[in-house]
C-alpha cells in the first residue's frame, strides 16, 4: 500500500469511528499543517462534525416526513446511532439511507414502533420512483391489435418507475397527514395495506391504494405471469365470467396511467 493510500485509509477511519479514533487523530495531525490558529487536531474535528452533519441533512432531505413524525429529538438520536450502524460507504449520498429500514425494524428502540420503518420503505419507494431510468410507455392500442387467440399468452413488461409497497400499519395514511400539516392518527395494525408508486408523464411523482386483488394482479405480471394465469389468480377474489374482465379494466386503467412499457407475446 502507498503512503498515500496508507494516509487515506487512516482518514476515512477517523471520519467514520463512532467518536473519532484518537490514535488515528494523533497520526493523522502530522499530516496536517496548522491555518488561521486552528491546530491540526481541531481542523479534524471541523471537518469531521461537517461530514456527519453532511449525512444527517442527507437524512432529512430524504426522509423529511419520517423526521417530522420523530420530531426534532429522536430524530437527531436515529441521525446518530443510524450513522455509527451504517457508515456511509457508497460513492453517492443517495444510498446512504438505503439500510435505513431494516435499521427502524431492527434497533432495539425504534422497533417497537414498526410505523417508523414503514415510513422508511415508503419514503425509500418514493425516491426509487422519482429516480427511475426513463423509458417508453406503451399505449392500449398496442394490446388491442393483438390478435384474440394470443391473449392468453399476453406478458406486461412495467415502466422502471413502478414500485409497490405493502405494509400493516397506516404509515401511507400518516405520511398524507403530515404532508398536508395536519395531526396523524395513532399509529394502526390491524390490517395490511398495499400501493402503487410510479412517476407519470408529466415527471411527478404519484401512487394509490391498491386492492390485495390488485397488488396480486400486478404481481404477478412483474413476475412473468401472462394473462391466462393471472385470470385464473383472480379466481381468488372474483367469480369465473368476472375475473378476465377485472383484469381488462384494470389493465386499461394501467395503461391510462402509463406504467405499461410493452405488451409482450
Amino acid at each position: 500500500m502507498s503512503r498515500l493510500a496508507e494516509i487515506q485509509q487512516q482518514f476515512m477511519h477517523y471520519l467514520l469511528a463512532a467518536d473519532n479514533d484518537k490514535s488515528d487523530s494523533e497520526e493523522l495531525t502530522h499530516q496536517i499543517s496548522q491555518q488561521q490558529g486552528l491546530s491540526a487536531k481541531h481542523r479534524l474535528q471541523i471537518y469531521a462534525n461537517a461530514y456527519r452533519i453532511r449525512l444527517t441533512e442527507t437524512m432529512e432531505t430524504d426522509h423529511q416526513i419520517l423526521g417530522l413524525y420523530l420530531g426534532d429529538d429522536l430524530f437527531d438520536k436515529m441521525a446518530k446511532e443510524y450513522t455509527q450502524a451504517f457508515p456511509s460507504k457508497a460513492k453517492s449520498l443517495r444510498q446512504f439511507c438505503d439500510n435505513l429500514p431494516s435499521f427502524l425494524a431492527s434497533d432495539s428502540f425504534f422497533s417497537a414502533h414498526p410505523i417508523l420503518a414503514d415510513l422508511a420503505r415508503f419514503e425509500r419507494r418514493l425516491l426509487n420512483a422519482f429516480d427511475a431510468a426513463e423509458a417508453p410507455r406503451a399505449d392500449y392500442s398496442e394490446l388491442q391489435n393483438i390478435p384474440p387467440q394470443q391473449w392468453p399468452d399476453i406478458c406486461l413488461r412495467f415502466h422502471p418507475s413502478v414500485q409497490l409497497f405493502k405494509c400493516k400499519s397506516n404509515a401511507v395514511e400518516s405520511w398524507q397527514a403530515l404532508k398536508g400539516d395536519e395531526q396523524p392518527k395513532a399509529p394502526d395494525y390491524q390490517i395490511e395495506r398495499y400501493w402503487l408508486l410510479w412517476r407519470n408523464q408529466q415527471r411527478l411523482t404519484q401512487f394509490e391504494s391498491l386492492h390485495q386483488s390488485q397488488f396480486a394482479l400486478i404481481n404477478g405480471f412483474i413476475e412473468g405471469h401472462n394473462f391466462a394465469q393471472q385470470c385464473e389468480l383472480m379466481l381468488n377474489w372474483y367469480e369465473a365470467d368476472l375475473a378476465p374482465m377485472k383484469v381488462l379494466q384494470t389493465l386499461q386503467d394501467w395503461f391510462a396511467k402509463g406504467i405499461i412499457r410493452s405488451v409482450i407475446v
